[in-house]
């Protein structure tokens, strides 16, 4: 069968819980009042200040991803679901992200955005990428052992 024009998405897709940051939950919450649409048509960007943090995509804005669920959540105000399409790590390097992953944190050198690259000679630890590197880091667990990356 073949896919009409406005079908919907298609093909495989990386969908990621986050957490929206200040201004994009007081956003969701006019909206929610008024009734506007939130969930497959708005629009996102990682903000890379907080694990897993996205925002309302600015005018102008390459977008990662799009809302794609919105729920209570207790702890941050509300749990999206967001359908990544697109990442910009430290070195601008842009990326369609296919999927995350967690790997082992050499030192706690690495922030949120940063590429990776290999650390050390056992081969089992990531880096900060510097100014070369892979991927983009979403998040880093509150002991620094482990870090998830988009890739």
């Amino acid at each position: 069968m073949a896919r009409s024009i406005g079908g919907g998405d298609a093909g495989n897709h990386l969908d990621i819980p986050c957490w929206p940051d200040a201004t994009f939950k007081a956003e969701i919450i006019v909206l929610e009042a008024a009734g506007t649409a939130i969930e497959g048509s708005k629009l996102v960007t990682f903000t890379f200040s907080n694990n897993y943090e996205v925002t309302s995509a600015a005018d102008g804005a390459v977008p990662d991803g799009k809302v794609i669920k919105v729920e209570k959540d207790a702890t941050y105000g509300y749990l999206l679901t967001v359908r990544v399409f697109h990442c910009t790590n430290q070195n601008a390097g842009n990326f369609n992200p296919t999927e995350v992953i967690t790997l082992p944190n050499s030192d706690g050198t690495i922030a949120l955005q940063d590429s990776m690259i290999v650390y050390g000679t056992t081969y089992m630890y990531v880096d900060d990428g510097t100014s070369g590197g892979t991927g983009a880091c979403i998040s880093i667990d509150s002991t620094n052992l482990t870090a998830d990356f988009l890739v």
